[in-house]
C-alpha cells in the first residue's frame, strides 16, 4: 500500500475532518478510480473518508456530488504535479485529462 500524498492524518476524514465513528468508519477512496485505480494507489492519490456521509451516500459525498469529486480531483492533480515538479501536460499524459 502506498502512502497518500494528499493526507497525513489517517484517523480523520479528509473531507469533513471528523474522526471515524463506530457507525461511519473511514474508507480508502482512490481519487481516480476505474481504469486509473491502480495508478492512483501507486501515486498516492487516495484519501480516507467516512463511508456513508462522505464517500457513498451523503448529499456531499464524492460518489453523489460532482462538485466535491471535481474539487478533490483538482487537489490531487495539484499535489501530483507539485510532488514531481510536473506540468499539466505531464499529468494529462498519465491521467488522460486535466482537472484544473
Amino acid at each position: 500500500m502506498s502512502k497518500s500524498i494528499l493526507q497525513q492524518d489517517m484517523e480523520h476524514c479528509f473531507l469533513c475532518g471528523q474522526p471515524a465513528g463506530w457507525n461511519d468508519p473511514l474508507d480508502k477512496h482512490h481519487v481516480f478510480g476505474g481504469a486509473l485505480r491502480k495508478k492512483s494507489e501507486k501515486d498516492g492519490l487516495w484519501v480516507r473518508i467516512h463511508h456513508y456521509r462522505c464517500h457513498e451516500s451523503g448529499p456531499k459525498s464524492v460518489h453523489q456530488c460532482a462538485a466535491v469529486r471535481e474539487k478533490l480531483q483538482a487537489e490531487a492533480q495539484r499535489a501530483w504535479m507539485e510532488e514531481r515538479g510536473a506540468s499539466v501536460e505531464d499529468f494529462r499524459a498519465e491521467y488522460y485529462k486535466s482537472y484544473i
